[in-house]
């Protein structure tokens, strides 16, 4: 049985493909919004260290990182954080793993998948190759998230974020829904 949320947190899931812009969504929303952010990669070094490279992980291995990765988002949520997690959720599948967690929490989970081209995320993989600033994906971990990505069903009730949005517009349109206690605060403070 889920526990009542007295804190007003929630878990907030951003999916799409890699170099879509999760992570730099997901950025924008916990220095925003006060959310706290969770990532795979962060795990995995944590785990196996800077050196790690994804080709040298057993299944395994990966399945340790994704464990750990869910204590921390149940730890955050229960001690009355919101989290975001921008680093995974390719399929329903991985969706409502996660979205387990957050009823477990007795927290409201919210879905943002953003919706960018793949000859555009292609692109950027190509660019982070030449100028990194993120790790980078192999080819064939790329074509596996090609194959695995599941866009959000009307079910999932998914905030749309195109390639083309502004961000600092987007968040504005969407504070209510992603951070209603940072909106509920903005309105009485600016209607003074």
């Amino acid at each position: 049985m889920a526990e009542i949320n007295n804190f007003g947190s929630q878990l907030l899931i951003i999916c799409g493909l890699s170099f879509s812009g999760k992570s730099t969504l997901g950025k924008a929303i916990t220095e925003r919004f006060d959310y706290e952010q969770v990532d795979v990669d962060e795990t995995k070094i944590n785990l196996y260290g800077q050196s790690i490279k994804d080709e040298d992980l057993y299944p395994e291995d990966w399945a340790r990182i994704y464990t750990e990765t869910d204590k921390l988002i149940e730890k955050l949520l229960k001690s009355g954080k919101s989290v975001v997690d921008a680093s995974r959720n390719f399929s329903k599948t991985e969706r409502n793993i996660v979205k387990s967690i957050a009823d477990k929490a007795g927290v409201p989970i919210i879905t943002v998948y953003v919706d960018t081209p793949e000859q555009m995320a292609r692109q950027r993989l190509l660019e982070n190759r030449r100028n990194p600033t993120r790790p980078d994906v192999t080819d064939k971990n790329f074509e596996e998230v090609i194959r695995a990505m599941e866009p959000p069903t009307v079910d999932e009730h998914p905030l749309i974020f195109h390639h083309f949005n502004e961000i600092d517009s987007w968040l504005l349109e969407n504070a209510a829904i992603i951070a209603p206690k940072w909106t509920a605060r903005h309105v009485c403070t600016s209607g003074r």
